[in-house]
């Protein structure tokens, strides 16, 4: 029995399970829900099998069959974007498609500018862009879901391949303007630990500042848990807490205009790699390696954040 079933299929039932829900996959896609519905029916139709139990309240819940072709799905596809790289590639063209992941915290740092010089060097190049967590990233590259990722070297596994595009950064302090501390050029980690601690709660940066407080022998004060660097500095800004963080936006001014300063701290420090990613085990095709050199090229460290002096750095 033959199987008559296209990539597209494949491809919208694969970002339905992504996104968790068919009308979200219809906003990520563009392409209305009866279509998506309908690809998806196709498939379990032409397989013979339940993909998803639906339910009204959980929405979709994957069957562990449906779990298996998801998978096989993603590497059917990776091998097809592959295919179609290598090929254009071979006849000296660089076009096809690249899906890239980006870690939460560092996407608005440099992804607007690196994407759009790839776009301007490389029009016919189409980049599907993943904005997600750490733990999202490292299962991705390893199933194929994504071909490459802009992140920090913590968390991934010896399954990757990475390239350092910056110098290493370390944390900074993040107080309120009108903070005690506000004027001193550098304090330490005990300066602030008994003070309300507002944490960047996305691992592993949740557990790379906790481990810089530990390294110190101290215990921090944990007041909130956020799961971004806007509420960071939201947070801070109506002295709320102080905080720590290692990716800083240029104009640190909250929405509601308070201000936010940043010192070094005199600690000795674990330093942070943003990195490149992709499978070891996968090679980088022309299209692949272009977009990994334009990374190399096109991302510098910005003027506000400094890499810190040798004579603090702990390895």
């Amino acid at each position: 029995m033959a199987f008559n079933y296209s990539l597209k299929q494949l491809r919208y039932l694969v970002t339905t399970i992504e996104c968790g829900s068919i009308s979200e996959a219809s906003r990520r896609l563009n392409i209305s829900n009866p279509a998506i519905s309908t690809a998806i029916k196709d498939l379990e139709s032409r397989f013979n099998l339940q993909i998803f139990i639906r339910h009204k309240s959980n929405g979709l819940i994957l069957t562990p069959e449906g779990s298996s072709f998801f998978d096989r799905a993603i590497s059917l596809l990776r091998d097809a974007r592959e295919f179609e790289q290598q090929v254009k590639g071979d006849s000296g063209e660089i076009s096809g498609e690249i899906v890239l992941a980006c870690y939460d915290p560092i996407a608005s740092c440099y992804l607007p500018e690196l994407l759009a010089s790839f776009k301007e060097r490389f029009p016919a190049v189409k980049i599907a862009l993943h904005v997600v967590h750490q733990h999202k990233i490292a299962d991705g590259l390893r199933s194929g879901a994504y071909d490459l990722a802009l992140t920090y070297s913590a968390g991934l596994r010896d399954t990757h391949k990475y390239i350092a595009l910056l110098p290493d950064l370390y944390p900074r302090a993040v107080l309120p303007a009108d903070h005690r501390l506000a004027s001193y050029d550098e304090i330490s980690l005990a300066m602030i630990a008994d003070e309300p601690l507002i944490l960047l709660d996305i691992w592993p940066s949740n557990q790379y500042f906790l481990d810089q407080f530990k390294a110190a022998g101290l215990q921090p004060n944990i007041a909130y848990k956020v799961p971004s660097i806007e509420l960071v500095t939201a947070f801070v800004g109506q002295g709320l807490g102080v905080s720590t963080l290692v990716t800083l936006p240029e104009q640190i001014q909250t929405p509601s205009g308070k201000k936010v300063v940043t010192l070094s701290l005199s600690d000795p420090l674990v330093a942070s790699s943003t990195v490149v990613a992709w499978n070891r085990d996968k090679d980088l095709t022309r299209l692949t390696t272009e977009f990994v050199n334009h990374c190399k090229k096109e991302i510098k460290l910005p003027k506000h954040m400094r890499p810190m002096p040798a004579e603090l750095v702990s390895y």
